[in-house]
């Protein structure tokens, strides 16, 4: 007994009978699940059959049948192809998240400060704000949202147009116009140069930085302000101009118009500039709103957490609180505000899928649609999964990069 008693308590063995029955548990269980997947009925022949699973995406190559709206870049009609229609769906999922990032993280970063502020209004107002939004369900939210921003507007017909003017000159007509389809605002389009231009920006960003690298390098040697923001930025404003006018303008702006088709111009839709559609912004607003209340409480906990000396210091050097907050506090909370920053930024990319509740054409709806069409759904939830696995190891190596550096560079 007293033999396998110390057996049982050597750290080495007990670590191996641990681990080695995990590793069973986990085979057992696959095995299982692989067993339940060769049993399930093949959608090409209702019978039941003890084969090997049998995944097969050669479904997605058919056409697709569903027209997907909201893309940025490009939209995809019933022709293209079931893949073609995933693949938008899954690129406006990682444009809505990828907004829906800056505008809570700017949002959020405004809150916690607020919450900390002297001024009694402006932390009872963020408080409230935090107390409030966190406590109700993002749906609701975006129900909400979607009936106040979206079901308010006027219809085309009546579109809200919105001119830029100076003193009575009409720069721009038609800059925003506002109605049930949407926002149109002004954008830009590419003409054939655009790469060319791109590269030469590209070139003259990575110049850029290491030129602010030197002068940073060469006012901690020498001393004296060396420019380390202005110069950098000059001349990579200078090269793209230079750039943009010897290549013939490689892209120009456009406003929005409506434009009439169909029977006696019975139709009316908006032709240029970009559509920001209700569904989109009211998504943005709700979510943003949402996951700015968490990352708020987040930015306040790693500001509280320094050491009040900090500050003090600071103050008693005659610095501004903003200088007090941009150049002391900020960057050292940096160092415990970025990892809990990264789960919140992954929990808003999943949240991004109750999006299909209003509507919104992400890569739910569309993955949804085309398993309610073409059946597959084993195949169809595998490809969901992966969608959203790779977006989520993206931006954990992302943050987790970012963290590294912020460490590393002791900043």
């Amino acid at each position: 007994m007293n033999a396998l008693t110390n057996f049982w308590y050597r750290s080495a063995y007990k670590r191996a009978i641990i681990q080695g029955a995990a590793i069973l548990v986990v085979v057992f269980v696959g095995l299982g699940l692989a067993g339940q997947i060769s049993n399930l009925e093949n959608v090409h022949a209702p019978t039941f059959t003890s084969s090997p699973p049998f995944l097969t995406f050669d479904f997605l190559n058919a056409r697709a049948g569903i027209a997907l709206s909201h893309g940025l870049i490009f939209d995809i009609d019933s022709n293209d192809s079931r893949m073609d229609a995933i693949l938008n769906g899954a690129w406006n999922t990682i444009r809505l998240a990828s907004v829906l990032i800056g505008f809570a993280s700017i949002m959020g970063l405004l809150v916690g400060i607020g919450r900390l502020s002297d001024f009694y209004l402006i932390r009872k107002a963020c408080t409230l704000y935090v107390e409030i939004l966190r406590n109700i369900p993002a749906l609701l939210q975006i129900y909400i949202w979607y009936v106040v921003i979206w079901l308010t507007t006027p219809a085309i017909t009546n579109a809200i147009q919105i001119d830029i003017n100076f003193f009575g000159l009409e720069l721009l007509q038609n800059f925003i116009i506002v109605s049930n389809k949407g926002f149109a605002i002004p954008w830009l389009v590419g003409h054939d140069n655009l790469g060319v231009w791109l590269f030469i920006g590209a070139v003259a960003l990575v110049g850029a930085i290491l030129l602010r690298r030197y002068l940073q390098k060469r006012q901690d040697d020498v001393g004296g302000n060396q420019r380390t923001n202005r110069y950098p930025i000059l001349i990579l404003l200078l090269i793209s101009l230079v750039a943009y006018i010897l290549l013939d303008s490689p892209f120009t702006g456009q406003t929005p118009h409506i434009i009439r088709s169909g029977a006696g111009g019975a139709i009316q839709n908006y032709q240029g500039g970009m559509v920001i559609t209700g569904e989109f912004l009211a998504i943005v607003v709700a979510l943003g709103f949402y996951t700015a209340s968490f990352i708020s409480e987040i930015v306040r906990g790693s500001i509280l957490s320094l050491p009040a000396g900090q500050a003090e210091a600071a103050k008693a050097l005659g610095l501004s609180a903003y200088q007090r907050l941009t150049l002391i506090i900020l960057p050292q909370a940096l160092r415990t505000m970025i990892p809990p920053l990264g789960n919140q930024y992954i929990n808003m990319t999943k949240n991004t899928s109750i999006a299909v509740a209003i509507g919104f054409s992400d890569v739910v709806f569309a993955t949804r649609t085309i398993s309610n069409n073409a059946g597959h759904s084993l195949e169809i939830f595998t490809t969901l999964l992966v969608i959203y696995l790779v977006m989520a190891l993206f931006i954990s190596s992302v943050m987790n990069g970012l963290n590294w550096y912020v460490q590393r560079s002791g900043i």
